[in-house]
């Protein structure tokens, strides 16, 4: 008897052998990120292509590489009759404590490149916008038309002696949604550059006169020509103390470099800057700029066909300004004393400060006033007599001989002498009286306490309350 020898034969360790060999090579598939189980891969990976690339017959790119590698897709590889080899599972591609890197070049990845694209950041979109110095005038009307017509808002910064004449531009440029800065009242460069008070002045003459037309008051403000060479330090520092934002501009239309600009000219130096992220666009809608408004359309559309969005500029813009010293002539400039600086610039901010407004009942008479147009000093109001008066239905003059103010309400005359301070009434019937009073004379108008100024005109304080909606004093 013939004892069989114990081990296994030798075709079962060839199939041993050759089964090891197979499943070794299929691990080494599967990490370069292919598999010979099951049919083959339909991407290589989203970091390396962004999705898979289809063939001129309807087949991935990766799917073709695939089929390269494993000769043909099976829905699984046997062994000379053995059943098919099952999958087996690997560690996640991309471990949290690993770098992601490329299947096909090996190098890192970016995480901005392995995370799904809606979850990357957006991209800001450009922004220009379009402002108009020197108007309103005659060509105001066909700006404001093609801006309606494009669906476009813009900025004007306005002249105060052309707002004065033409309030019903004003009131257009405000309705349809534009806003509107302070460009000075007369854009006199000998005036506005001699001296910072003289500039001051300016600002608030054409500041009252668009918020008698629109009720507003602009904090956006445009110096004629620019900052550069014109403004200094004082300029800068007292404007922003005031909470004003003066404001230049990135991209010059040259609209204004000589009379009769054409308008292909001034298309083509407006849009020399649309490889910025952010363009602020001279432009001019005063007297004789007909080709600004020529060449308008043509600038929106390209400006649109490079991918901007068009907004108005406001007081938390970010400013462009050109801070460059003027020449010489500064020198010579007076720099306002501590004291105007106290009286003007300081009680200035407050207007565009958040608050209650105040209302002022006389009679069968209401006026209301905005934050910042009132202040409270020693627990009193103290109000602009001009405002108080007009809005409850009075008049107001100057007189430059006595430096006071000539007041008619309630049917009375009042003076208020900003020299000497106090105020004095005639009544009706002849009567006259004075109440002892701290008028002043601040920023061009004339302040004085509330309860002084009733008084005067023949009202009787009644009262006063205060809600978190308002604040109210009330007369007989």
């Amino acid at each position: 008897m013939v004892r069989k020898k114990r081990g296994i034969s030798r075709r079962t360790a060839v199939r041993l052998v050759l089964a090891a060999v197979i499943l070794a090579a299929a691990l080494i598939y599967r990490e370069a990120g292919n598999s010979p189980f099951g049919k083959s891969s339909g991407t290589l990976h989203a970091a390396d292509s962004g999705g898979a690339a289809k063939g001129r017959d309807g087949a991935s790119s990766d799917s073709v590489i695939s089929a390269t590698l494993n000769g043909q897709a099976n829905p699984g590889l046997s062994v000379r009759g053995s059943q098919p080899m099952p999958f087996v599972g690997l560690p996640p591609a991309f471990p949290e404590s690993r770098t992601p890197v490329s299947r096909i070049s090996r190098a890192p990845v970016s995480k901005a490149k392995a995370m799904p694209a809606a979850a990357q950041k957006s991209v800001e979109p450009k922004t220009v916008y379009l402002t108009f110095d020197d108007g309103p005038s005659t060509v105001t009307p066909k700006v404001l038309e093609i801006l309606r017509r494009e669906r476009v808002k813009a900025t004007f910064f306005v002249l105060g002696d052309q707002a004065e004449t033409r309030p019903e531009l004003i009131n257009a440029i405000w309705e349809q949604g534009n806003a509107i800065g302070n460009h000075t009242y007369n854009h006199s460069y000998k005036d506005l550059y001699s001296g910072f008070t003289h500039f001051w002045s300016q600002i608030k003459k054409t500041e009252e006169i668009i918020r008698q037309i629109t009720g507003v008051r602009p904090q956006l403000v445009r110096a004629p020509g620019g900052t550069y060479g014109h403004f200094d330090d004082t300029y800068f520092h007292l404007m922003k103390q005031a909470g004003y934002l003066a404001t230049d501009w990135t991209v010059d239309s040259g609209d204004s470099a000589r009379r009769g600009v054409p308008a292909a000219e001034i298309l083509k130096n407006s849009v020399q800057g649309t490889q910025s992220s952010r363009v602020v666009l001279l432009l001019h809608d005063g007297a004789g700029h007909q080709a600004s408004a020529k060449a308008l359309p043509e600038i929106i559309k390209k400006y649109k066909a490079a991918g901007y969005v068009f907004k108005t500029l406001d007081a938390g813009s970010e400013p462009i300004q050109f801070k460059t010293h003027p020449g010489k002539g500064a020198a010579k400039r007076t720099k306002p004393d501590e004291a105007w600086i106290a009286a003007n610039i300081t009680p200035n901010a407050a207007l565009f400060a958040p608050g209650k407004p105040l209302a002022v009942a006389a009679g069968m008479l209401q006026a209301s006033l905005q934050p910042g147009e009132y202040r409270i000093e020693n627990g009193q109001y103290i109000v602009p007599l001009r405002a108080v008066v007009e809005r409850l239905g009075g008049q107001v003059s100057w007189d430059t001989r006595t430096h006071s103010g000539l007041a008619v309400l309630n049917g009375r005359t009042i003076t208020a002498d900003t020299d000497g301070g106090g105020l004095a009434f005639t009544a009706g019937a002849g009567d006259r009286g004075a109440i002892a009073s701290e008028v002043t004379l601040q920023g061009g108008a004339i302040w004085l306490p509330l309860r002084d100024l009733l008084e005067s005109a023949g009202h009787r304080l009644l009262g006063a309350t205060s809600v978190p909606e308002e604040r109210r004093v009330k007369a007989s």
